[in-house]
């Protein structure tokens, strides 16, 4: 009795109490989607189509997505390691252990939150033009603050630099809108925060990060971008570049994208 009424009280307080809500199909091996910021499950329907004939996929919304409650919440901030250790019972309960995870953008961070949390359940992490680090306070406080003023405006914005086309923008910002602001807000905080700190180097099962845009000549300025998006750390990345790709490699190249990843999971095989 106790038991659910603290569950009632979390979910009245817009924190995560039940598990994400996901879509499973298919059979085979496992492959964990996870989408970004303002995004939801439906980000990955046309991989997860081309995918679900030899694999089981699970397709999550993060909390705050398809109307669900909002995340955990640590000093404003939604928690990823709250939201990583559901994404790793989710992982066991469903009997897809050990599977690849893919993370897109935001999702990336949160993917490898999950293997640490619970390593033997995942073979291989895949980032899709992600991050392993904090983003810099001044580049996400006036999307905060533009969240209050004009939410549609603000996204527009911020996604219109990282589409293909204005139809794609057109969909993630129609998608972003339907999670409330202070959700948004929530992850964007989150965001600035490094939840690894020397935990990076924890990853020691293979990584690959698929790339939005051409490949880096100079080994210089290659190793600086690793270094900023804090993945110089990892002993087993790959990285494939997607020449083609704004910031969705999976919308821009899906022929390409399933391509490597299939290939990614070849590799996983012979280690």
């Amino acid at each position: 009795m106790l038991r659910t009424l603290f569950a009632v009280l979390l979910l009245a307080l817009g924190l995560e109490a039940a598990p994400p809500f996901h879509t499973k199909e298919g059979q085979g091996p496992g492959i964990l989607f996870i989408h970004g910021f303002g995004g939801n499950r439906e980000v990955w329907k046309e991989v997860s189509a081309a995918l679900v004939r030899d694999h089981t996929v699970i397709r999550v919304d993060l909390p705050g997505s398809g109307e669900r409650p909002g995340p955990a919440l640590v000093e404003g901030g939604a928690d990823f390691r709250a939201i990583a250790r559901d994404l790793a019972e989710l992982v066991a309960r469903e009997g897809i252990a050990p599977c690849i995870v893919v993370g897109h953008s935001m999702g990336g961070p949160i993917a490898a939150l999950a293997v640490l949390e619970a390593p033997e359940r995942f073979r291989g992490l895949v980032l899709v033009d992600s991050f392993l680090t904090a983003l810099p306070v001044p580049l996400v406080e006036p999307i905060l603050q533009g969240l209050d003023k004009d939410a549609s405006a603000t996204l527009e914005g911020f996604y219109g630099s990282m589409t293909a086309h204005e139809a794609q923008r057109d969909r993630i910002v129609a998608e972003a809108l339907q999670v409330p602001v202070p959700v948004l807000q929530a992850y964007l905080k989150g965001m600035i925060r490094d939840p690894f700190g020397s935990r990076r180097t924890d990853l020691k099962l293979p990584v690959a990060q698929f790339a939005a845009g051409p490949a880096e000549s100079d080994a210089i300025k290659a190793r600086a971008r690793l270094t900023q998006a804090g993945l110089d750390a990892l002993s087993r990345l790959r990285v494939v570049p997607f020449p083609k790709s704004r910031h969705w490699p999976m919308w821009d190249e899906p022929e390409r994208f399933l391509a490597e990843l299939r290939a990614f999971e070849a590799g996983l095989a012979i280690r």
